[in-house]
């Protein structure tokens, strides 16, 4: 649980170790990025850093007792606050303030570590606007969520804001080839498929991910405007496997987007099993109409986001992708 430890985002580890070798680490931090880029990795090291009793430079010790107590969750002077269900409640705002209102238990620093802030409700992100007002002293308050967008503005404007990027798949097969000694093969399958999300790539079955992919991708490849019962299936079965269905949507979206580089540069093709294949398909395709399929798939992926209806979306998606070659 240090700095060396997170992979990808060089960046927010270069800032903050900037800040706290000037002794200026903001007092509120927010950390925005899709999850699993390690967003709550990077929270709990720097943590770790402002309560070690013996880092060096900008490593902590990892043998004091306040580095245990971290490692072991056990720190009284760190303060984690998460979803009680679907949201953070006005009450676990309230236990906050009032447990930051009082002086530290060990040393003279305190620590929030605020996960998926974007489900305050407007009660709890009300009163917790109240704590960024006037912060405690030697208090330090780290936010994480998916996007900016999905919080106060008032929030937003009391925190230093730092985005994780997605990774890159390379990266990500790399660590699963490392990390799960998997087949590279199958690596490359997952990362394409995880889309920037190391957590989510490490969690998965890598062998369903790429079974499911060749399914979605052959099902994908039978579809016509003359077999309209097959196309209304395969958009319900997509709709109905909501957990899933934005990943689904980027499995097909890369499809597409292989298609198109299978015209322009092969070199720059993700799913690099499918080589040959990616090639003969992509002759029956004009460039344009590549682009526009993407774009498509772009629209309801947003749509989707939005928490509309999935089966329509989809439905209409379907249909304007067997439109043919535009």
């Amino acid at each position: 649980m240090s700095f060396e430890g997170i992979i990808g985002q060089d960046r927010a580890v270069r800032f903050l170790t900037r800040a706290y070798e000037k002794n200026r680490v903001p007092h509120a931090l927010l950390f925005t990025g899709i999850p699993g880029t390690g967003k709550r990795t990077t929270a709990l090291a720097l943590a770790r850093l402002l309560q070690c009793q013996s880092a060096k430079g900008t490593v902590a010790c990892g043998i004091c007792p306040a580095c245990k107590k971290i490692d072991s969750g056990n720190h009284p002077d760190i303060v984690f606050v998460e979803p009680s269900g679907s949201f953070i409640k006005i009450d676990q705002i309230r236990t906050l303030r009032n447990e930051f209102a009082l002086k530290p238990f060990e040393g003279n620093k305190r620590v929030a570590i605020i996960t998926d802030a974007h489900a305050m409700n407007p009660e709890a992100a009300n009163t917790f606007l109240k704590i960024l007002e006037e912060p405690p002293k030697g208090s330090f308050m780290i936010l994480t969520a998916h996007q900016v967008s999905d919080l106060l503005p008032t929030i937003v404007s009391r925190c230093q804001h730092i985005a994780f990027a997605p990774l890159s798949s390379e990266l990500i097969a790399e660590n699963l080839v490392t990390k799960r000694r998997g087949d590279r093969q199958i690596a490359d399958i997952a990362a394409v498929w995880a889309n920037g999300s190391l957590g989510m790539a490490l969690q998965a079955d890598l062998k369903k991910v790429a079974e499911e992919r060749n399914r979605l991708i052959e099902q994908f490849e039978t579809l016509s405007l003359n077999t309209m019962h097959f196309l209304f299936g395969f958009a319900e079965s997509l709709a109905q496997d909501k957990d899933n269905l934005l990943y689904n949507l980027e499995v097909l979206k890369v499809w597409i987007r292989d298609l198109l580089f299978g015209k322009l540069c092969p070199e720059k093709i993700l799913n690099k099993d499918l080589m040959e294949k990616i090639k003969e398909i992509s002759e029956r395709y004009s460039v344009s109409s590549l682009l526009k399929k993407i774009k498509i798939v772009q629209g309801a992926q947003v749509d989707a986001q939005k928490g509309r209806n999935r089966r329509l979306i989809l439905e209409v998606m379907l249909i304007r992708l067997c439109r043919g070659n535009y």
